[in-house]
């Protein structure tokens, strides 16, 4: 068999606060060309900034139920595993759990969501009327869980990732390496087959070793954005609670509108024909209002 090498992965990802950036900056060198950056104070105005701790879950909300992969478990049963998990006995890893679904004050700690997620044309009224695809998931794992699937967010959809507590590791790889990232069909082909990013089983994914991406790690209070169609994973290297969004807006509506069709309209060539036109006539509406 021959011996894994992993793909080559470098830390270049660029950080900067939203006051230096500016908006105009933002779009011109990340959001359009679709690259990957860290804002290092887009949450600084958050409630949950200051107190989503591990102790605050517990004590005021230790009875919470939740359910992971299948477990049935108390919001404090999972900060307990959490506080002792290990690379070799990782705690369950609550993830894309929908922030709709906790106590509404809770909900109100997140907001306003911080200025790199806009414009979210998802939130405007021509599509939020029509389809909420707007969503708000959190995330609490322990030292050693991991993402399980190497990734891009489905439908071609932008993902914001604020985290308020912990230290994780990304990985990602650039819509270029698609090719090599052994992507699956149909439902799956936003997913890879590869297992193993760190030591890849050649005699199943001989490309994915001639794969190039980035290695880095998100910090408390940073947002990443992670551009549509970016393979990514993660790992935590420290008890960890992450808050997400999707998105969409010019530079990605085409990718997400032609997903969309495929996804929600197969097989309906009346629907997908209304459809096509609705979703083109929003994107020109909103290219203008932008």
């Amino acid at each position: 068999m021959a011996k894994a090498c992993g793909p080559q992965l470098v830390d270049q990802i660029d950080r900067h606060r939203w006051a230096d950036l500016g908006r105009k900056r933002y779009v011109r060198e990340y959001v359009s060309p679709l690259n990957p950056v860290i804002i290092t104070d887009g949450i600084d105005h958050w409630m949950a900034r200051k107190k989503w701790t591990f102790d605050f879950f517990k004590q005021q909300y230790g009875g919470l139920p939740l359910t992971i992969d299948g477990r049935q478990l108390t919001m404090g049963t999972l900060i307990d595993e959490v506080r002792v998990s290990t690379p070799e006995r990782p705690a369950p890893y609550l993830r894309n759990h929908p922030v709709k679904s906790l106590p509404a004050e809770l909900q109100s700690d997140v907001q306003p969501m911080p200025e790199c997620v806009s414009p979210n044309w998802f939130e405007h009224g021509l599509i939020k009327k029509w389809k909420d695809l707007t969503y708000v998931e959190l995330y609490i794992g322990g030292t050693g869980a991991r993402f399980p699937i190497l990734h891009y967010d489905g439908l071609h959809t932008h993902a914001f990732l604020m985290q308020l507590e912990g230290v994780k590791e990304y990985v990602a790889f650039p819509p270029a390496q698609a090719p090599l990232m052994y992507a699956g069909e149909g439902e799956k082909e936003n997913k890879s087959a590869v297992d193993n990013i760190e030591a890849p089983d050649l005699t199943r994914f001989p490309k994915f070793t001639g794969a190039s991406g980035f290695r880095f790690k998100l910090l408390p209070g940073e947002t990443l954005f992670v551009p549509s169609g970016w393979w990514h994973t993660a790992r935590i290297l420290s008890p960890s609670i992450t808050v997400s969004i999707n998105g969409a807006n010019a530079a990605n509506w085409k990718d997400f509108s032609r997903d969309f069709r495929q996804s929600y309209w197969a097989g309906h060539k009346a629907k997908g024909l209304v459809g096509s036109v609705y979703l083109g006539v929003v994107g020109t509406v909103m290219r203008l209002a932008d």
